[in-house]
């Protein structure tokens, strides 16, 4: 298979380490490094751009990439549509990647990824039978199907302001999608013109959902669509250029969504609907893909032209593009904020492979989380937080989303049920190394989770009588 410099990459994003389970097979190894970055290192200039080769295009093909609960970084790999294997990937601070096939249906093919409520990641599954799946932190995969129309094509995907995942359906029944936690799924279609073709879809700071439609693609019209909670749709097409053909879709930071238009440009709507398209400062034969909105407070985006590069547009609508780094005969596709102040991009071209573009920001964490004194059994322990950086006027909550907060360590192995910001050791925990982990999710647009852990410290004492006993023993 492909080649990868995991540890690099890993050690770039300041991501939490977390073991492979069983099942998990080595991800993509050693290939052209990359310059790693230490999570509180200072940033880089804005608009630097790294790629990383994953090898050949028949064997790997990377789309789908998004900054998971545990703060690492996961991926979507189509590489059964070549001599490859499809699954979905991590890249942990450890350096050891995995890949996760076992729970995926047979003929699968992984598409596009979000990071859920509930603290696991969510894909689309474009394979013989069409799902939308869910992985959890270590690997465990379970995918839905009940409720999927026949003939159904399920492609993006955005976490809701109700707590489920929405998703685009480009089928033969083409429709917007929801999944609860649970896994029950209903599709809506009323409202959605004749020839429609759901590309793109994105939540809103305000919880409400849009999407891009290219039907005109097809034997539809192209337009940019909204979808309320009870699933009625609206679309729209003022201001939209002649030609326009808009792909993906995010939310800016100041309440504004922003599209990536193929036909060279960048959209923004305002919440009413009315659409600005704008392309002074793309370069000749630009082709925008993928949008995202970036720590910096800009919307960065991915442009597969003639001249593929990495775009910037600032909230006033000025773009520049930075094509030095992107491999030769590239299509970068698509782009997510992470936890080391970058955007990391996906290559789907000639030369598939994983990207990085600098923002100017900081790595979220400044600091590390510490133990506050030095731990003995049956005295309290306390977490000291990390320190976090702002990020496009934002902080990161610790209580946003269900796995923020703090949990504790002994031995490296999460202590379930601890996850206050004290801890007191147990008899029984004597002699082993007590570690606490802090966990901060940024708001919407952001959504980028941050995962950092402290040094472990020894507990000291020794077990006593009624330890070895088996008594009073710590959770």
């Amino acid at each position: 298979m492909g080649k990868l410099t995991a540890a690099v990459i890993a050690g770039a994003l300041g991501v939490s380490a977390s073991a492979a389970p069983a099942g998990a097979r080595p991800a993509l190894q050693a290939g052209s490094p990359v310059p790693a970055v230490a999570a509180s290192a200072p940033a880089s200039t804005p608009g630097t751009v790294t790629e990383t080769p994953l090898g050949s295009r028949g064997q790997v093909y990377v789309f789908g990439v998004v900054s998971g609960p545990d703060g690492n970084l996961w991926f979507a790999d189509e590489g059964c549509i070549g001599i490859g294997r499809c699954a979905i990937g991590r890249v942990a601070a450890d350096g050891v990647p995995a890949l996760f096939e076992r729970g995926l249906n047979a003929g699968s093919v992984p598409f596009s990824l979000v990071t859920g409520a509930d603290g696991n990641v969510w894909f689309t599954d474009d394979g013989r039978r069409p799902a939308i799946g869910r992985i959890t932190p270590d690997g465990r995969i379970t995918e839905f199907s009940n409720g999927l129309r026949h003939g159904s094509q399920p492609f993006e995907l955005t976490l809701g302001g109700d707590g489920a995942v929405w998703f685009t359906d480009q089928g033969s029944r083409p429709a917007i999608g929801r999944i609860t936690r649970r896994g029950a799924i209903s599709e809506f279609s009323h409202g959605l013109p004749h020839g429609s073709v759901p590309f793109g879809i994105a939540t809103a700071t305000d919880g409400r959902v849009w999407f891009t439609d290219r039907g005109c693609s097809g034997a539809g019209r192209c337009g940019v669509g909204r979808i309320a909670s009870t699933g009625q749709i609206a679309e729209t097409r003022q201001g939209l250029r002649a030609g326009g053909q808009p792909l993906g879709i995010a939310a800016g930071t100041d309440g504004t969504m922003w599209f990536a238009d193929s036909a060279g440009a960048v959209g923004q709507i305002i919440p009413t609907g009315r659409i600005t398209e704008l392309s002074h400062g793309l370069q000749s034969g630009s082709s925008p893909v993928g949008v995202a909105a970036g720590p910096d407070g800009d919307i960065w985006f991915t442009d597969e032209g003639l001249m593929p590069a990495i775009g910037r547009i600032t909230p006033h609508g000025a773009i520049r593009e930075f094509s030095a780094g992107v491999t030769a005969g590239g299509e970068p596709a698509a782009i997510t904020p992470a936890a080391d102040g970058r955007l990391w991009f996906t290559d789907e071209g000639s030369a598939p492979a994983l990207g990085s573009v600098q923002t100017g920001a900081p790595a979220a964490a400044g600091s590390v989380p510490r133990i506050s004194v030095s731990p003995h059994p049956g005295a309290e322990t306390l977490c000291r937080p990390a320190r976090f950086a702002t990020w496009a006027g934002r902080v990161p909550s610790a209580a946003a989303r269900s796995f923020d907060g703090f949990t504790w360590l002994r031995d490296g192995i999460v202590l379930r049920g601890q996850n206050g910001q004290s801890f007191t050791p147990g008899p029984r925990d004597a002699g082993a190394r007590l570690a606490c982990r802090e966990t901060v999710t940024y708001p919407p647009p952001l959504s980028v989770t941050v995962a950092v852990t402290s040094p472990a410290v020894k507990i000291r004492g020794a077990p006593s009588v009624a330890a070895a006993l088996g008594l009073g023993l710590s959770a």
